[in-house]
């Protein structure tokens, strides 16, 4: 034969490809984010066992980059899978459910420890297991929807994500990190009462049906003469995020927050048989 074994050799990789037994690295890419998005939440809760709640903080927001990146990828390099999608699932769990809710744990138990309100603790435990079990439950139901063949509507999401649900729930952090910088001498975290009622309202708001805004679909067009304003202002944000990172940060969450009223309205415009 003309082709020689070598010829048919490589001829067999190129099937088992085409077949699905071997994974090119662009197939693998998002998995690999996902991987990379699960070590950062996990390291989260590290840098917080040590007393580092700045860096615990930022890696939990690194691994909600690196998820937004994954479906990003996914979808440009057409890499879904089912064994992607549950391994974004359990990542996402233990990203933004379980991380969040230690971090926040044992940032608020700090104070408490040696001033003889070691009970209190046990109560606040209780919150803390709320948010990571809606957090859980709020996946469940998004997998549930999508094995069923559910139409979902590509503009909305069905309660908050838990990625913006973990950056909301870690913005009393935010806030004391931002009047640390400034030396107020205000400390959020001897007031845990006002961050659970908070974390409270957080999960809630993830198990609700209050739609809120998908960015993923959402396609940037600028008209030529605003294009200048557009890096204007990208331009500023690199600046403000470089110089004050957890005004920058916390900015964000709260316009995210604001951004709820408009979202129910919206989609009560777009949808108004429901």
């Amino acid at each position: 034969m003309f082709c020689g074994r070598n010829g048919f050799r490589f001829m067999s990789k190129i099937d088992a490809v085409e077949q699905g037994r071997v994974l090119t690295l662009p197939k693998l890419l998002p998995n690999i984010f996902t991987t990379i998005g699960l070590c950062a939440g996990l390291t989260g809760m590290r840098f917080a066992m040590e007393g580092e709640w700045e860096k615990a903080v930022f890696f939990i927001l690194v691994a909600a980059a690196f998820d937004t990146v994954d479906g990003l990828s996914a979808r440009l390099l057409k890499a879904h899978s089912r064994f992607g999608a549950e391994l974004d699932s359990l990542a996402d769990t233990i990203s933004f459910g379980v991380a969040p809710a230690v971090v926040i744990y044992l940032w608020i138990r700090a104070p408490l420890v040696g001033s003889g309100s070691e009970y209190l603790l046990e109560w606040f435990w209780i919150p803390i297991l709320a948010f990571s079990t809606c957090n859980a439950l709020r996946l469940a139901r998004f997998n549930v929807m999508h094995e069923e063949g559910k139409p979902r509507d590509k503009t909305y999401f069905t309660g908050v994500p838990a990625p913006a649900a973990a950056g909301m729930a870690m913005m009393p952090m935010g806030m004391e990190f931002i009047l640390k910088r400034f030396e107020s001498g205000f400390i959020v975290a001897e007031y845990p009462l006002w961050v659970l009622g908070w974390i409270v309202a957080i999960s809630l708001l993830m198990i609700s049906r209050v739609p809120t805004f998908s960015f993923r679909n959402v396609r940037f067009r600028v008209a030529r003469n605003r294009a200048i304003l557009v890096l204007l202002a990208v331009g500023l944000s690199v600046a403000v995020f470089s110089k004050e990172p957890w005004i920058f940060l916390f900015s964000l969450g709260a316009l995210y927050l604001l951004s709820l009223p408009f979202s129910i309205t919206a989609y009560r415009k777009d949808n108004p048989r429901k």
